[in-house]
């Protein structure tokens, strides 16, 4: 993440978590986290390093699940916000970006960028030290805001008109996730077919978002190292 991107959570930090706080947000919340925890099904509990934790929101759930998490973080006010949320938890907060990780090689059995490499300055980079800090037979987890929705769509939009912190991101569609590991994902999930202008009753949008063809605006995919 840039100097510049960093500057841009600073100004959403405060506001980040309350929109999980909405009804709308609450349950897109829930889809996401269930597309998740399909993904991870299976996986026993072991050291996590989360790149791009931002205020916490995937830390603690992980947390909850078992895993053991070092939560990386470059922007003071976000990792501010994690850190005192999660204080009932034992998650690690490291101040680092994504590009220049200060781990050893092989450090953890997994990673997890979640909503993170669409503010990345270098997301090749960052995925290169994300595979370097991963044991040989680890894992890594990928959750990104599809290029072809309509969420990233209306997030476009707001880039453009200068709001924080959408005015530096970038948008990614799978092919571009696998090109970046240099393989096919081995397992996937997707979420969210209703529009970011749906209003309740949100399940119902949501179904007929799936029955027109919607693209999922969350997709999430794993990919299983054998080195």
């Amino acid at each position: 993440m840039s100097t510049q991107g960093i500057a841009a959570f600073a100004d959403a930090a405060s506001a980040y978590e309350s929109w999980f706080q909405t009804p709308l947000g609450s349950y897109v919340d829930r889809l996401e986290r269930a597309a998740l925890e399909r993904l991870l099904e299976g996986t026993p509990a072991v050291q996590v390093v989360e790149i791009g934790a931002g205020t916490g929101h995937v830390v603690i759930w992980l947390e909850a699940l078992g895993h053991r998490v070092t939560a990386v973080e470059p922007s003071a006010a976000m990792r501010a916000q994690g850190i005192a949320r999660g204080r009932d938890i034992v998650a690690r907060w490291v101040d680092a970006r994504a590009e220049q990780l200060p781990f050893a090689t092989g450090s953890f059995d997994g990673a997890i960028m979640f909503t993170a490499l669409e503010f990345v300055a270098e997301p090749v980079r960052a995925i290169e030290q994300a595979l370097r800090v991963i044991q040989p037979d680890g894992w890594l987890c990928v959750g990104y805001l599809n290029a072809l929705s309509s969420w990233a769509a209306a997030y476009r939009r707001y880039g453009e008109r200068g709001k924080q912190p959408w005015a530096g991101a970038r948008f990614f569609v799978r092919e571009d996730l696998e090109q970046m590991v240099g393989r096919t994902a081995d397992r996937s999930e997707s979420a969210v077919r209703l529009s970011p202008a749906a209003t309740a009753p949100f399940a119902a949008a949501d179904a007929a978002g799936e029955r027109a063809g919607n693209a999922a605006a969350m997709e999430v995919l794993l990919w299983r190292l054998i080195r």
